[in-house]
C-alpha cells in the first residue's frame, strides 16, 4: 500500500511539472513590402525617425525610386495592421502591402 501511494505521488508530481512549463512563443521574422503613393526626402526622413523605432521592427530597406519600403519585423511583436497604422500616423499613404517570401536556406 505504501508503495502504491508513493508511486501515485511521484506520478502526480511528474504530471504537474509537465503542465506547469510555459509554451515558448515562436520567434519568426517576416518581411513586408509597403508601397507608398509618394516618397520624397522628407518621407524617407520620417520613415528613418519613426518607423524604424516601432515595436518589433528590425530592419528597413527604403527604395525611393520604386516608392517602396521593405520592413523586416518580429511576427510575435507586431503585424501588418500595426505597421500600416504607424505609417498613417506619420501621414504617409500606403498604397499596397505584400508579404515578401524569403527563400529557405538548406
Amino acid at each position: 500500500m505504501k508503495k502504491l501511494v508513493t508511486l501515485l505521488v511521484v506520478f502526480a508530481c511528474m504530471t504537474s511539472m509537465g503542465f506547469a512549463q510555459k509554451q515558448k512563443a515562436e520567434k519568426k521574422k517576416e518581411t513586408v513590402e509597403i508601397r507608398l503613393d509618394e516618397m520624397c526626402q522628407n518621407c524617407v526622413n520620417k520613415i528613418d525617425k519613426y518607423i524604424a523605432f516601432e515595436k518589433g521592427v528590425t530592419a528597413l530597406d527604403i527604395n525611393q525610386e520604386n516608392m517602396s519600403v521593405n520592413v523586416t519585423y518580429w511576427a510575435n511583436r507586431t503585424d501588418t495592421t500595426k505597421l500600416k497604422k504607424a505609417f498613417t500616423k506619420v501621414k504617409l499613404n500606403v498604397e499596397e502591402m505584400k508579404i515578401v517570401k524569403e527563400e529557405e536556406k538548406e
